[in-house]
């Protein structure tokens, strides 16, 4: 298992920050499905959430983590969800299929910890992340989050007047 920052998005990023190109941030966006809102998600139940990244700046996901209460407080142990992600704007599924919550994106309330991603996801500014989870159960969610860590690219001028970008710092468009 790569250790923290040993890929080459975070390579790439961290060696643009150290010669004034960009700053790094680290920053949290999640998908919640909250009773009594229309993110509610029901027994036996399917609901689509987009996450729309900020234009402010391009974000990476080092780590993704979900946990999930039945009633205030009570949290689900392992819940019986499937999850499939998408980089909308890209279109870029994720994962091929709908995958158990539990194998994607692991849980501090499972005993697990949040599941470090074998390769970082560079998601460009305003861009958006769809969830799509299932409730495969006859119980619906009180709450459930989907939380995706890791660090914004704030994109600066170096000292010789160079604007950093992400086609310089990690050689996209």
């Amino acid at each position: 298992m790569q250790g923290f920052g040993d890929s080459p998005l975070e390579i790439m990023a961290c060696q643009a920050m150290l010669d004034g190109r960009c700053f790094l941030q680290a920053f949290t966006y999640s998908a919640s499905w909250q009773t009594g809102t229309t993110t509610a998600l029901g027994a036996n139940a399917t609901v689509e959430i987009g996450t729309q990244i900020n234009s402010d700046a391009d974000f990476v996901i080092q780590e993704v983590e979900f946990t999930s209460t039945t009633a205030a407080g009570t949290f689900l142990a392992t819940a019986d969800y499937l999850l499939t992600v998408v980089l909308s704007g890209s279109g870029r599924q994720i994962m091929n299929q709908a995958q158990m919550i539990a194998n994607y994106a692991g849980s501090y309330q499972a005993a697990q910890v949040p599941r470090r991603l074998p390769m970082p996801i560079l998601v460009t500014a305003n861009g958006t992340i769809t969830s799509v989870l299932v409730n495969r159960t006859a119980v619906a969610a009180n709450r459930a989050d989907f939380s995706m860590h890791g660090f914004k690219v704030y994109y600066t001028m170096d000292k010789q007047g160079i604007t950093g970008d992400r086609t310089q710092i990690f050689h996209i468009l």
